[in-house]
């Protein structure tokens, strides 16, 4: 190891499981009653389910083409800067660090201690302290390099991979007492209340179809990157939207639709219904390993970009360097898992996420603009993978990322003006490296 660049060692297997992994968290376990609390009935929540699946897919194309065109590390901080300026590249960074993944990382440690809780009692004391260990411990695996942080990303996303086809398949074949009842798709006709509400009901959906990004700020420690990448973010998300359906298949079968409304656990109240509470207990097991799972995803993920920003002077000059014996950014994976952990213990990292979370859609949206842009800038670069069905494919993702942002700004204008705040608080931040750039040049 030379220690001065980050080596490619990541199969297509490794990063096919961190876009699955990075997509399964407890969402899928919870969130379809977030969902139900708009709709009328099984159909139309199934619908909900089909439709952000295929909004992730479209997302999913745009990403392939860039991160074969840019097989680097950095993500979304390199396409926003090569189409736009490094100031909207900068701007998704601070987003990234200061909320988005270490307000992410808290929120999914702090879900996992909580269902340890389950099986051994911790109190809320304990269950904080249990989710900072899982941080740190997670940080560890991932300073000692690329490798040992993806084998245990493939063995606990095979795993919750694993849960949720027994989830589904013992669902599937579950005989319901009394007849399943889909009821109709537009029972009142179609209306913009009902196109408001299948709006609303869309958002549970497309957070937990959120993910897949993930792979793109490791591009430059995947191996065969113009082939590699579009065929994990391709085939990883096509195996979470076909995951995900089937959940939710199941879901209604088990439950109707008031009761998925009304549960606080779905997944566990299904299996419930169907296994009694020895079916309960399995589902608290494989929330336990899939949030377990996509804490290691972001904290394996989101240092890579911090590295990129600050070998660019746009963050703290520690975070550029890397560890000379095991290569990875370990500056950075500590910084981020100090400030995860400083939201974690002032609780203040689900009041950020809420903030913030449109964010995520907001860059979604900038980076399937930057495809075209970058199509029309850079006509010479080769891409090795080309968006199918461009443009339509990154202008319609880039307007359904709009139309959810502005649905979260008519329905929580308070938080998304907080939330804008945040994002542009970055400014002030950018102003400064550059100032220290320009004055450490002279």
């Amino acid at each position: 190891m030379n220690g001065t660049s980050l080596q490619r060692k990541l199969g297509a297997f490794d990063a096919a499981m961190i876009v699955s992994g990075a997509i399964i968290g407890s969402g899928i376990f919870i969130n379809s009653a977030e969902s139900a609390k708009f709709l009328q009935t099984s159909s139309q929540l199934l619908l909900v389910w089909v439709l952000g699946g295929v909004i992730a897919f479209l997302g999913g194309l745009c990403f392939a083409e860039l991160g074969a065109m840019f097989p680097q590390t950095g993500g979304q901080v390199v396409y926003l800067e090569k189409a736009f300026s490094p100031w909207v590249g900068f701007l998704f960074g601070w987003t990234l660090f200061s909320t988005i993944q270490t307000g992410a990382i808290a929120a999914v440690a702090y879900t996992c201690a909580s269902f340890i809780g389950v099986f051994l009692p911790l109190g809320r004391g304990g269950t904080v302290l249990l989710a900072v260990a899982i941080i740190w411990l997670l940080s560890l695996v991932n300073l000692l390099g690329i490798r040992p942080g993806s084998i245990v990303q493939n063995i606990f996303t095979a795993l919750k991979i694993a849960a949720l086809l027994v989830l589904i398949g013992y669902g599937l074949f579950w005989q319901r007492l009394a007849p399943l009842e889909w009821g109709a798709l537009f029972p009142q006709g179609i209306n913009l209340g009902v196109l408001s509400a299948f709006g609303l009901a869309l958002m549970p959906a497309l957070f937990s179809y959120g993910g897949w990004q993930n792979l793109n700020f490791v591009g430059g420690e995947v191996k065969n990157p113009s082939r590699n990448i579009p065929r994990a973010i391709i085939s990883g998300v096509t195996l979470v939207v076909f995951v995900y359906v089937c959940s939710n298949i199941v879901y209604v079968k088990a439950l109707p639709v008031g009761e998925i409304a009304a549960s606080a656990r779905l997944a566990s109240d299904a299996m419930r219904t169907m296994a009694g509470p020895l079916g309960a207990s399995f589902i608290s097991l494989a929330i336990i390993v899939s949030t377990f799972g996509i804490t290691n995803v972001f904290i394996m993920t989101g240092p890579r970009v911090y590295y990129v920003m600050a070998r660019e002077n746009m963050f703290l000059p520690i975070a550029s360097r890397l560890h000379p014996r095991y290569g990875t950014p370990h500056y950075s994976i500590l910084l981020q898992s100090l400030w995860a952990s400083a939201l974690l213990l002032t609780n203040s990292y689900g009041q950020l996420l809420q903030y913030v979370t449109f964010g995520d859609w907001i860059f979604f949206g900038l980076t399937a603009l930057a495809l075209l842009m970058l199509r029309r800038k850079m006509p010479a670069v080769e891409r090795p993978y080309r968006t199918w069905g461009y443009p339509v494919v990154p202008l319609l993702f880039s307007a359904i990322s709009m139309a959810v942002v502005l649905n979260v700004m008519i329905s929580a204008p308070l938080k998304s003006a907080v939330g804008s705040v945040i994002i542009l608080g970055g400014l002030p931040f950018y102003a400064f490296f550059r100032r220290k750039e320009r004055s450490d040049a002279h």
